[in-house]
């Protein structure tokens, strides 16, 4: 009975936990529009003018990007790893790979010359070992000292790729969820891969401080970084992501409108916080690409 129980408690707490973040993303999505917009208008007509086949979504065993695009109202073609082989890539392409636990080398090495030919990669976590290092050997690779289930705080480095602008004004530290046995990030070709956001923390626990990085192949791009663009959870580091989102509405510039909405939310500064990182970066990687190949 008490294991039951036990259970139960977990899966109402989990349920709980992901409507949270849910919620989080769609306020995120309104935030990441505003603020594209005052960027320049071009930015969101991109957004508007997507079609499905500009991005695709290799779906994995434990990330979850499709829930990202989905409250980002971003079009988007799913496909399992098997598919690839027989899909139609061209280097207008942004390729999303979910952290998988498994994924045909033949896959892999596809995906490379798809990059070579102009496409753009990103790629989360477990496919540090069975896509990158097979498709990109030499570049990046798993220091096989997995890491715990925690939360810890990250460093933007590379101000001029404008991919992570979402994370250079927070007010509160932004912080990285690490899932359970996530694969840190060892840097092979130290003048080719450029790490864009880094943790001490990590370097100082796990040997590896790279959170993600960029390296070029080809004509094409590709970024891969540690654990999941999905946040599941977060977990509050200080004071400030403590309090409401409306807060964080407020430090980002956010009109009164959406500011208002957002004080009717139970959702935390730093619920938002993770969520508008997160989104931001994806609708931002996906701009880049589809302007590099107008």
């Amino acid at each position: 009975m008490a294991t039951f129980l036990a259970i139960g408690i977990i899966f109402l707490f989990t349920t709980k936990t992901q409507a949270q973040m849910e919620e989080a993303y769609k306020l995120a999505n309104e935030m990441v529009r505003e603020r594209l917009n005052r960027e320049g208008e071009e930015n969101i007509k991109i957004l508007d003018e997507l079609k499905k086949n500009d991005v695709i979504v290799v779906n994995g065993t434990y990330d979850h990007i499709a829930r990202v695009l989905q409250s980002l109202k971003i079009p988007f073609a799913g496909i399992d790893h098997h598919q690839l082989m027989d899909a139609k890539l061209e280097p207008h392409q942004t390729i999303f790979v979910n952290c998988a636990s498994s994924f045909p080398p033949e896959a892999a090495r596809k995906l490379a010359t798809f990059v070579a030919e102009g496409g753009q990669l990103i790629t989360t976590d477990w496919a540090l070992k069975n896509v990158i290092e097979v498709a990109f050997p030499n570049t990046i690779a798993y220091n096989n000292k997995p890491t715990a289930d925690e939360v810890v705080r990250i460093e933007a480095l590379d101000k001029q790729d404008s991919v992570i602008t979402g994370f250079l004004d927070e007010k509160a530290d932004p912080v990285w969820w690490l899932e359970g046995s996530s694969y840190p990030i060892e840097i092979l070709d130290k003048e080719k891969v450029k790490v864009l956001i880094r943790s001490k923390e990590l370097g100082e626990k796990y040997g590896a401080e790279s959170v993600v990085v960029r390296f070029p192949h080809g004509k094409g791009l590709v970024y891969h970084m540690i654990s999941h663009f999905y946040l599941q959870r977060t977990e509050t580091r200080d004071a400030k992501q403590a309090t409401k989102a409306a807060d964080y509405f407020t430090d980002k510039g956010a009109s009164k409108e959406s500011i208002k909405r957002a004080e009717a939310s139970s959702v935390s500064y730093g619920e938002i916080q993770s969520a508008n990182t997160s989104a931001d970066f994806v609708s931002r990687i996906i701009i880049k690409q589809k302007k590099k190949t107008k």
